[in-house]
């Protein structure tokens, strides 16, 4: 470990001098962006702009972005909901709420829309995460450039293209990189262990109430990386660096609890609460064929590569460990050459390390699953930590990657003591990693909203009644009702949503409890057979709305539209209206019993 003076950058070239970091930093920032708006072109160009991913989890983050500023506007708790799963209610910080993202878009949602804003999240989080990785490693490298190839490598790979579009909250990679250059300003340079400290509280009070997991994952990373400058420093400069470090641990204790003790509080002993462990960490792990093995969100992907990485656990999003031989070439590349720099082999040692954690509990190659135990299987016995995707940890191995690729470039690319052909090969190795890691463009929906939730939802529907809406909205694959639900500014609540919960034994449970109502409507929306007369199923259906207090019921576009039709008009033996797009049952009333049913017409 390098002296206090060096820090992790010693033993680095001086060759060129430093020039001013602020207008670097600024035009970095502004061709990320525009990298960024790029790959999210399908989004923001399109009439009307159309919302990044555009599937099922980004549809409830859109709810999320519009819920916070609404119950805090309203006087609502923030944390806890009823307008999904009515009467019962959420417990939303067990959800993907990300309360702290909420309120920083909160102005471009109320001018704009959570459309808007989700779109503009996902781009902040991959200019922002490149442009704090190109800070980072800005302060061990001579060239700008350098530190930009890094930031870009970071920001840019496989796993936050990835992630980003579909999980905006975990696309948030801002924090890996401040949280190494904390640590390296403590354990390594050795400054104010109060002023660190206090940065790192608000850092990791930014983490949890962004991205809950990540908080944990940013533990394990820490720790490692503390390990490796252990042993790379030895016992005695262990020992006699140990103490302030214990102090900047300890000072980053009151803004930690001091901002997150309330929703972190009421997640833990308010309603609704979860278990502790939530499984997961066997099947959403890195695949080590991944490493070499593109998979769809990669340009450059053959059919070959594809059919292995379908053979991967988990989904393709949750796959995004992929680096390709001419990274990798250049990390080894990098350490071969500067195996005697401390941050090189910091770096190395951590890549590798994470890597292996980020293998989960047992090995995984090419799909298949051997029985071989790795060292997540002790972590994953542990309390909270247990609930974190060891395949989301390899963000920090992107890092450590982009910081020995940013040394490559320094210097064997831009060198000046290097050879011509050796700056030939290293240009050549750059552009073959930018051909293979080359994203394919995100995609993109537009959420077309039925004129009913923005212009007659407060003549039709009772303010802050119960409604019920179809498509059943369940899961993933159905969350538009409750983008409809936020562009009516929540003018009701629904039985539905989808969301995590706990069932009546205090099990995890995702989305509502299955009820006869459900379980016929999830039916026709899927196309199978169902038979609405039969006298029993709507005598059901008719006390679950009952107990619901359904005041409202709204068919929206949907597949199967005429079928869901029927069943209600058999249940509550009237005519819908046709309004603003939907056919609605306003003021519903259930019969005694079931009467002859009805064709549904327009209102005139």
């Amino acid at each position: 470990m390098p002296d206090a003076d060096g820090g992790l950058n010693a033993g680095a070239s001086t060759a060129s001098p430093r020039v001013r970091v602020l207008p670097i930093a600024l035009v970095a920032l502004l061709v990320y962006a525009a990298l960024a708006v790029l790959f999210l072109q399908r989004a923001w160009f399109s009439s009307p702009v159309g919302l990044a991913d555009g599937s099922g989890d980004p549809q409830q983050t859109v709810w999320f972005l519009s819920w916070v500023p609404w119950a805090i506007s309203h006087g609502h708790n923030p944390f806890f909901t009823q307008h999904i799963n009515a009467p019962v209610g959420v417990n939303l910080m067990w959800n993907a709420l990300a309360p702290l993202l909420a309120l920083v878009l909160w102005p471009i949602t109320a001018t704009a829309g959570a459309t808007a804003s989700y779109d503009v999240l996902v781009t902040a989080d991959l200019a922002l995460s490149a442009w704090c990785a190109f800070l980072l490693i800005r302060r061990w490298v001579d060239s700008p450039l350098a530190a930009w190839v890094g930031g870009a490598l970071y920001g840019f790979s496989p796993f936050l293209v990835s992630q980003a579009p579909s999980h905006s909250k975990i696309g948030f990679a801002v924090l890996p990189p401040l949280l190494l250059l904390l640590i390296d300003d403590v354990a390594v340079r050795r400054r104010s262990a109060r002023r660190a400290g206090l940065l790192l509280g608000v850092v990791l009070a930014t983490q949890l109430l962004v991205y809950e997991e990540g908080f944990v994952l940013a533990v394990v990373a820490g720790a490692v990386v503390l390990a490796v400058l252990a042993v790379r420093a030895g016992w005695p400069e262990t020992r006699r660096r140990a103490p302030h470090v214990g102090r900047a641990l300890a000072w980053s204790l009151p803004p930690l609890l001091l901002i997150c003790a309330v929703p972190i509080g009421y997640q833990l002993l308010g309603p609704q609460r979860l278990p502790s462990v939530v499984p997961g960490s066997s099947v959403y792990v890195t695949d080590v064929a991944n490493l070499l093995v593109p998979t769809s969100a990669q340009w450059l992907s053959p059919g070959f590569a594809q059919s292995v990485a379908q053979r991967f656990s988990g989904n393709s999003v949750e796959n995004g460990a992929y680096l390709g031989i001419p990274v990798l070439l250049m990390m080894l590349v990098a350490l071969l050459r500067s195996r005697r720099r401390s941050l090189v082999v910091v770096a190395s040692a951590c890549a590798v390390l994470l890597a292996l954690l980020s293998l989960g509990p047992q090995l995984h190659v090419g799909g298949h699953t051997s029985r071989l135990p790795l060292p997540w299987r002790a972590i994953s016995a542990l309390p909270v930590f247990g609930s974190a995707l060891p395949s989301r940890l390899f963000v920090y191995v992107d890092l450590a990657a982009a910081v020995l690729v940013a040394v490559f470039v320094d210097e064997v690319v831009l060198g000046a003591a290097r050879t011509p052909r050796l700056r030939l090969a290293g240009a050549g190795a750059m552009g073959l990693a930018t051909l293979t890691l080359l994203p394919n463009l995100a995609g993109a929906a537009q959420l077309a909203v039925p004129q009913f939730f923005t212009d007659s939802v407060a003549v039709l529907v009772p303010d802050d009644s119960t409604a019920l809406v179809a498509p059943y909205s369940h899961d993933g694959t159905s969350a538009l009702p409750m983008v409809w639900q936020a562009s009516s500014d929540m003018a009701f609540r629904m039985p539905e949503g989808y969301f995590v919960n706990v069932d009546a034994h205090g099990a995890r449970r995702d989305g509502p409890p299955p009820t006869k109502t459900a379980t016929v409507m999830l039916r026709i929306q899927s196309g199978a057979s169902v038979d609405v007369d039969r006298a029993a199923d709507l005598e059901e259906i008719r006390a679950e709305l009952r107990r619901w207090k359904v005041r409202t019921v709204v068919i929206g576009p949907m597949p199967n539209q005429a079928r869901m039709l029927e069943l209600f008009t058999h249940v509550l033996s009237v005519r819908p209206i046709l309004r603003g797009g939907v056919w609605v049952w306003t003021d519903v009333q259930m019969p005694g019993s079931a009467r002859a049913a009805t064709r549904p017409t327009a209102e005139r």
